[in-house]
């Protein structure tokens, strides 16, 4: 499962790649990205997908992560409206996690995905060693193909 931030949207529209893989944006980083496509005046290629339309998102789950990463983690700022994509990835990193589990006993295939998240931030990578430790793959933007 690749996860994608703002920062690969933005580096996908500076380099013109046509992404051959699935991409999901976590539900804040849609938004973000709603005005980059405006910066850029380019729409998102099709393999880059709202996580929030696919069967292993779980809204509910999502939400309370969500208000455990906000408690947990600083550098954003309401007023300035920024660090929530990072929140928004954390937290949706966390109902993946959690919702492959639930899977994984339910069904009789194991329908576990190693998660990568592209990002180019260096902050965000620090935050996801941190909560995962080694569990998720954090690839650089130049991985995007």
């Amino acid at each position: 499962m690749n996860l994608i931030d703002s920062n690969g949207i933005t580096y996908i529209f500076k380099n013109g790649i046509s992404p051959s893989k699935k991409y999901y944006m976590a539900p804040d980083v849609v938004e973000e990205v709603e005005m980059t496509q405006t910066i850029f005046g380019k729409k998102l290629p099709k393999n880059i997908l709202r996580l929030s339309d696919i069967d292993e998102f779980d809204e509910p789950i999502y939400v309370n992560k969500y208000k455990e990463m906000l408690n947990n983690h600083g550098g954003r700022s309401f007023f300035n409206m920024t660090g929530f994509g990072d929140i928004s990835i954390l937290a949706s990193v966390h109902t993946l996690i959690e919702r492959f589990a639930a899977l994984k006993k339910e069904q009789l295939f194991d329908p576990t995905e190693t998660i990568y998240v592209f990002t180019g931030d260096v902050g965000l990578s620090k935050r996801i060693k941190n909560e995962f430790k080694s569990d998720i793959d954090i690839k650089s933007l130049s991985d995007i193909k």
